[in-house]
């Protein structure tokens, strides 16, 4: 357990990195912190979503969600519209530069996994998606219930 932990452990520092950052930011050009592409990848994949359920999902503060929302607007990356049914609640989607700066992070990662993958043969492949697609699934299970508040 112990090596499967310091794996798993090595991998979430790198994925998490700000040289891993660095380098998406000056191979795609996107000038995003790492919170705000995970904002801006929430928001894209959970349309009209509420600065508080984003700062929910992110684990951080609302002060925090805010002031990442703000840049996020500022920079044209996204929008935030008041909701139809409450006017106090405004609801963030992404605009066009958003799902582009998006779109060319994602082609770098996939980039990168590919060529990090390059000599594993397919059926290996698929183990891994397996296992990464388990692993997931128990963690999100393991977490329900546990969430923190961060307001």
């Amino acid at each position: 357990m112990d090596q499967f932990v310091r794996a798993l452990n090595d991998l979430y520092r790198l994925s998490g990195s700000a040289r891993v950052h660095a380098d998406t930011v000056r191979v795609t050009g996107v000038q995003v912190t790492q919170t705000g592409l995970r904002f801006l990848s929430l928001i894209e994949d959970t349309p009209r979503i509420t600065a508080s359920d984003l700062a929910e999902s992110a684990d951080v503060s609302q002060p925090t969600a805010s002031r990442v929302l703000q840049v996020l607007e500022n920079d044209g990356l996204v929008v935030r519209h008041a909701s139809d049914r409450d006017g106090r609640v405004s609801h963030y989607v992404t605009t066009a530069s958003g799902k582009k700066a998006l779109t060319k992070v994602h082609a770098y990662h996939v980039e990168r996994l590919a060529y990090a993958l390059a000599d594993v043969d397919e059926a290996r492949k698929q183990q891994m998606v397996e296992v990464v697609e388990d692993l997931v699934a128990r963690f999100t299970k393991s977490a329900e219930g546990t969430k923190r508040r961060t307001a």
